[in-house]
């Protein structure tokens, strides 16, 4: 069910290399059409959608009466929700449990990408061949034209087009298994595609970099924005043709200092393991949605539409490639902000801007009194990886302290899994090289801010 014929993977690329240039109105038309057929696909072929919704089949002018999905839905009904019905909850948390599987296709078919995520709530998330496909095309088209100018040109291939990721290497998360899957399926990736995790000391990735001279830069933002630190003191000597942020927020005056330090165009990619490719940035500096496979619906909090421009509670999400594990108005959890406005660019997509998932790159002093930066979806991974986690924060409430808030799923021995973070955070921090960081266990669980938002890492020291 899976696996496509290469022709209409071409068919896809070339369509949204298409589609950049075209009009809005001919985006909107073609989002109509595709979000139709999806439908009428979900109806027939999803037990979960089909009780759901009842009859009759749900259809583009009631699709926004429909009611929202959450991540802990889709989880308790999975067998239902998946359109396969050789695929089953059990199968997949047997796939997902051995680490050989890594870079593999349950039933030789589905890439498996598990989650927290903006909620912090666990999930996991089946991909087709159609769904990657169209996340890699509709990216595509924001990287592929600012590498058509000399200077790109000549720096890929002087790099021999090797590309540099920054992601959590966590087994089955969409980096680390989207990594592998490339580099076992395609040759052209074996020697070209290395991720680096951020969990590793910034010294050792330096080096690294350093000997692998990559053409392409792309992964969280916060490790960016820390190796533009390192190219600006010389230890860093790579020189990219291209810097792709994402993961994490980034702020315009980061992104112009990522392109000052390495001398190269920046573009942003907005994506999430549910779909990784939800926008763009064009030459302008706007993130663009790609609307031609997507609905993204910016609401409140009680699922209500928000005007443009102003931002949103959460972003109802629907997937119109993926087919396996259907995701149709899924409260994706980010706060973001559609604007009405033409771009400059004269792109037909409408603007986007984020808020994220929020995290502080933390700064521990070392027993010399140098300074040791901490990333922050590294150290709550560290966290998230212990078995019985269910939601973590964490916050850095001194130079050497750090404050933890738990909650632990209802089947687990809490105490016990609480003795496993701590010891899995002090033998995360000892091998930065600090020694002397006081872990202290809150009382209360995480929570949501008073302005809504829950953030997962942040410091309280500046």
């Amino acid at each position: 069910m899976s696996h496509m014929h290469p022709g209409e993977s071409v068919c896809i690329r070339l369509d949204a290399l298409g589609a950049t240039h075209a009009s809005r109105r001919r985006i909107e038309r073609r989002q109509r059409r595709q979000l139709e057929d999806h439908l009428s696909f979900v109806a027939r072929n999803s037990r979960f959608y089909k009780q759901l919704y009842g009859d009759p089949t749900p259809s583009y002018d009631t699709f926004r009466k429909l009611p929202p999905v959450t991540k802990s839905q889709l989880m308790e009904h999975f067998d239902d929700v998946v359109t396969d019905p050789a695929v089953t909850r059990a199968e997949v948390d047997a796939f997902i449990a051995d680490p050989t599987k890594v870079g593999h296709r349950l039933l030789g078919c589905y890439p498996v990408w598990t989650t927290t995520g903006t909620t912090g709530e666990p999930g996991i998330f089946l991909q087709d061949d159609r769904a990657m496909t169209v996340a890699d095309a509709v990216s595509d088209r924001w990287t592929y034209p600012p590498l058509l100018d000399l200077r790109s040109a000549t720096r890929l291939a002087r790099h021999d087009l090797r590309i540099a990721e920054f992601a959590i290497g966590r087994a089955h998360y969409a980096a680390a298994s989207g990594t592998a899957l490339m580099r076992r399926e395609h040759r052209f990736f074996q020697r070209r595609l290395r991720l680096f995790s951020p969990k590793r000391p910034l010294t050792e990735v330096v080096t690294e970099l350093n000997e692998f001279q990559p053409a392409i830069l792309f992964g969280y933002s916060t490790v960016l924005e820390e190796l533009a630190r390192e190219r600006r003191a010389g230890q860093l000597k790579v020189s990219p043709a291209l810097v792709l942020p994402s993961g994490e927020p980034i702020t315009a005056a980061g992104k112009r200092e990522l392109r000052r330090v390495f001398s190269c165009p920046v573009r942003e990619l907005y994506g999430a393991t549910e779909f990784t490719g939800i926008a763009g940035e064009c030459g302008h500096g706007n993130l663009h949605a790609n609307t031609d496979w997507l609905v993204l619906e910016p609401v409140d909090e009680d699922y209500q539409p928000v005007p443009p421009g102003d931002p949103s509670a959460t972003v109802l999400l629907t997937n119109l490639a993926n087919r396996i594990q259907p995701l149709v108005r899924y409260d994706l959890g980010d706060s973001v902000t559609m604007h009405d406005e033409p771009c400059p660019c004269g792109s037909p997509f409408p603007i986007l801007t984020v808020e994220g998932r929020q995290g502080d790159v933390l700064r521990f002093e070392a027993e010399a009194g140098a300074q040791v930066p901490i990333f922050p979806l590294a150290i709550s991974s560290i966290v998230e990886e212990v078995d019985g986690v269910y939601r973590t924060q964490l916050c850095q409430t001194g130079p050497q302290s750090l404050r933890v808030r738990l909650e632990v799923a209802e089947d687990a021995d809490e105490p016990a899994v609480r003795a496993q973070v701590e010891e899995a955070l002090a033998s995360f921090l000892r091998g930065q090289g600090l020694t002397g960081v006081d872990i202290e266990q809150a009382a209360e669980p995480p929570a949501r801010d008073p302005g809504g938002k829950f953030r997962h890492v942040w410091s309280e020291t500046d």
